[in-house]
């Protein structure tokens, strides 16, 4: 008696309406590829928001100075801006940069642009460093002579030793504002 050995015939593959064919197993690798990246992304998800420290919603110091622009995260310095029109055409910048539990920041890197809100880019002006007012750690301040007549936004950058930045909002007449 002869044994003859048998083989197990695959089934063709389905042609799909482009006339490409498309396995069975390319299905299920392409279902359980995209349920298993889904279920990760949202598995990390979750545990970013479960271990992420929300910012506290604490005022700033009281005192005379800038109100707030925005908030500050985790790791990036609270900087709270003021302009001014002083008449003509300067305009005098002051920022308090401190941590997000308001400790001041002395010995920064902090500079200024001003860009005119109408022509973005156009009138851009900076990077004028600015100075820390002596006597009040983290307290800069500089002037800054605008090319015409408008409203300003005024950038504050802290370059280091956090990076961070805000903005404020002034308006410059032809006369003191």
């Amino acid at each position: 008696m002869a044994m003859t050995k048998t083989t197990k015939r695959a089934r063709p593959a389905r042609p799909d309406p482009a006339g490409q064919t498309r396995t069975r197993a390319f299905r299920v690798g392409f279902l359980v590829g995209a349920g298993s990246g889904l279920t990760v992304a949202t598995l990390i998800a979750a545990l970013a928001f479960a271990v992420t420290d929300p910012v506290p919603a604490a005022p700033p110091p009281t005192g005379a100075g800038p109100s707030p622009v925005a908030s500050a995260p985790a790791g990036v310095p609270a900087v709270h801006v003021a302009a001014r029109h002083l008449g003509d055409l300067r305009v005098r910048v002051e920022a308090q940069v401190s941590t997000r539990t308001y400790d001041p920041i002395g010995r920064a890197s902090v500079a200024m642009y001003a860009d005119m809100v109408a022509m973005p880019m156009a009138h851009r002006t900076g990077p004028i460093t600015m100075t820390e007012v002596p006597g009040k750690t983290g307290w800069y301040a500089a002037e800054v002579a605008v090319p015409m007549v408008g409203e300003y936004d005024i950038q504050v950058t802290v370059r280091r030793p956090i990076p961070g930045e805000a903005h404020a909002r002034v308006e410059v007449g032809t006369e003191r504002g």
